[in-house]
């Protein structure tokens, strides 16, 4: 069934982007804002501390200049009284009227940094000018009075009026500039009264703005990481729990029913018929069945069980509180009942089984493992004994303990991958290396190496058998794939069983496999035994004849061993035969033996096919064989079974000796 999630829309993938944009700019918002409020109080402090000092400055320098013009008229008044009569305290007033002139001359030129440096120089040199011609009039007046009035009016006043009018022009441009400046401060403040609000208010906004921003994207936040953690627990196809959170569910119920009432059950359902309906109709239909199976679990249960997928096709319900098997087995008929209806899928009418086992706490285990495991064994169990629903009991666990523990550990150890394969050479009779046959192995961590005559039988009893036959396939693909790109061209030879001699999809399969790896269909060579055509002659020889017409190559395995006739061996459609290892390994010391394997060989060439030898242990049985006229040969003489990367080495630096 299908194993693929449900695609999300992608309106949902841009709304979090654009919620992840928003998450960074909010932060980064208000820091604007706040340094943009920052910036602009500082610079309107600083405008009106500017404005105001220009304001406080040219009223300043207007006042100096006022003083400078009572000074002068001081200045004048006092010089006309020196001329009529220069008395020591007319000459003392005198002098401070001029000290007062040039300090307010001094005090205007400092205190605009020098940029009334051209006034303060004009009127310092009239001033000096002033000073002079007064001296002058002093010295008239004492030696001809007479001239007094017309030397004063000539010079002094001359130098007097000029300086008048530059005192009075400063004063006025200077007052000027004072009104200018307080009115500009005035309308700054004006603007500030509504502008300092006004920008305030935005921030605020702004500041709101970023607030909710960054409040809703936590709140976003944490919708994911709760949708997260749903997606985590959830199966993404039917929506319910996983294996993951039906684990947790089941540690919280046996916990809980430490009290004695009651006890914990847990079922296993695995579904039949799944594969034939993704094969047939494709894997829309599957998940149009594995959905509609959710649905219909979840509505037989009560609303204290949990429905689970736990992958593939296979369900659970955890039952937290049951009073006995018969409870479980009543739930286990209510199960059955809801998936006995046909499934409507766009317009086809589809069916499924179901393989129930139940196991319960208590008597079966008290950790969720043991639940699960035997749970396993007893759905196994009620597929392998066709029985539909399994409880698993003490009964059940001594009549073949091993047997079904092997069943629930190999099928976890192919989903997990830990099967391996082995590669055994195929040897020409003029010793060229053509080919290698895959043979698994399992390293299980508790029971060690698992012999294949162990397990292999084992699986072919049940259905397991085509989901270690596909991973045997898939995994000696992808190492033939491999070896092609690094120029080694070996046929790699698998081997299947009497079920998939019966499973309509197993050609599509095979296929599809090799299109996925870029192989040519002769790169592969599928063995079968006599006894596994002998299962369903007719079925079996239309599935051979789909593999042999797509180029596939097919050899009958351990031939001689079994019960097929020479009428069944003609229609065949295969390419090879080989010879069983027990006539081979007695060839060189038993007559009778070597008569059939010379006969099997003479056979196989007049029906057109290859013999092959299997079984070759020493380099007497080798000659032997290549003398009989036999096309291919292996066995431990020639090569033992080797994991991938010791076989390069062995074809690269031993085999020249063992082939001579």
């Amino acid at each position: 069934m299908s194993h693929r999630p449900a695609a999300g829309p992608p309106d949902r993938f841009r709304g979090r982007r654009r919620s992840v944009l928003s998450t960074h700019a909010a932060p980064a918002g208000l820091v604007v804002v706040l340094a943009a409020l920052a910036v602009f109080s500082v610079t309107a402090s600083v405008s009106n501390a500017s404005a105001a000092a220009k304001a406080e400055l040219s009223v300043d320098v207007s006042e100096w200049a006022d003083q400078a013009e009572a000074s002068l008229a001081d200045q004048e008044a006092l010089t006309d009284e020196r001329a009529e009569e220069d008395s020591a305290e007319a000459e003392a007033e005198y002098w401070a009227a001029v000290a007062a002139t040039r300090e307010a001359l001094q005090h205007i030129s400092s205190a605009t940094h020098g940029l009334e440096s051209a006034t303060a120089h004009e009127w310092m040199a009239l001033q000096d000018g002033y000073e002079a011609a007064v001296a002058d009039l002093l010295v008239v007046a004492r030696v001809t009075p007479e001239a007094t009035e017309e030397y004063e009016d000539t010079h002094v006043d001359a130098y007097f009026d000029a300086i008048k009018d530059v005192v009075e022009e400063e004063s006025r441009e200077h007052r000027q500039r004072a009104d200018e400046a307080l009115s500009g401060l005035r309308r700054l403040q004006e603007l500030l009264l509504w502008v300092t609000p006004a920008a305030f208010g935005a921030g605020l906004l702004l500041v709101a703005w970023c607030t909710t921003v960054l409040v809703r994207s936590r709140r976003e936040a944490a919708a994911r990481a709760d949708e997260n953690r749903r997606q985590a627990l959830h199966d993404a196809l039917t929506g319910l729990p996983n294996r993951t959170l039906l684990r947790l569910r089941a540690e919280e119920a046996l916990a809980a029913a430490q009290d004695g009432v009651g006890t914990v059950a847990l079922m296993l359902i695995d579904l039949d018929r799944c594969k034939e309906i993704n094969d047939t109709l494709g894997h829309a239909y599957g998940d149009i069945v594995l959905e509609a199976v959710g649905d219909r679990l979840r509505a037989a249960v009560r609303d204290t069980d949990t429905v689970a997928r736990l992958g593939g096709d296979e369900f659970a319900i955890l039952l937290p509180r049951v009073d006995d098997v018969d409870a479980a087995r009543q739930l286990a008929a209510r199960v059955q009942a809801a998936l006995d209806p046909s499934i409507e899928a766009d317009g086809a009418t589809l069916d499924v089984d179901a393989s129930i086992g139940i196991a319960l706490a208590g008597v079966d285990g008290t950790d969720v493992s043991a639940l699960l495991r035997d749970a396993d064994i007893a759905m196994y169990a009620a597929k392998d004994r066709s029985l539909g629903v399994c409880v698993f009991d003490a009964g059940l666990n001594s009549h073949s303990p091993e047997r079904l523990g092997l069943l629930g550990d190999l099928r976890r150890a192919i989903e997990a991958g830990e099967l391996v394969l082995h590669y055994q050479p195929k040897v020409t009779s003029t010793g060229e290396v053509c080919g290698v046959e895959a043979l698994v192995r399992w390293q299980d961590p508790e029971r060690g190496l698992v012999p294949p005559g162990v397990f292999i039988p084992l699986a072919e009893r049940t259905p397991l058998i085509h989901a270690l036959t596909r991973y045997v396939i898939d995994s000696a693909l992808a190492q033939c794939a491999r070896w092609a790109a690094d120029g080694r061209h070996l046929q790699v030879a698998v081997n299947v069983s009497a079920r998939n001699l019966v499973d309509d999809g197993f050609v599509d399969d095979v296929l599809e496999r090799l299109a996925t790896r870029g192989l040519p269909a002769s790169a592969l060579e599928l063995e079968v035994t006599e006894s596994a055509i002998m299962a369903d002659p007719v079925r079996a020889r239309h599935i051979l004849g789909r593999l042999a017409a797509a180029g596939v190559t097919l050899s009958i395995d351990d031939f001689g061993a079994g019960y097929t006739s020479l009428a069944h061996l003609k229609g065949l459609p295969v390419h090879q035969l080989k010879i069983d290892r027990s006539i081979v390994a007695q060839m060189t010391s038993d007559v009778g033996d070597a008569v059939i394997v010379r006969s099997v060989i003479d056979l196989g060439h007049h029906l057109g096919l290859t013999t092959v030898a299997e079984g070759v242990e020493d380099q007497a049985t080798w000659r032997a064989l290549r003398a009989a006229g036999c096309d291919l040969a292996q066995g431990f003489h020639l090569g033992r079974p080797m994991p991938a990367e010791q076989f390069e080495q062995w074809i690269d630096r031993e085999w020249s000796a063992v082939a001579t």
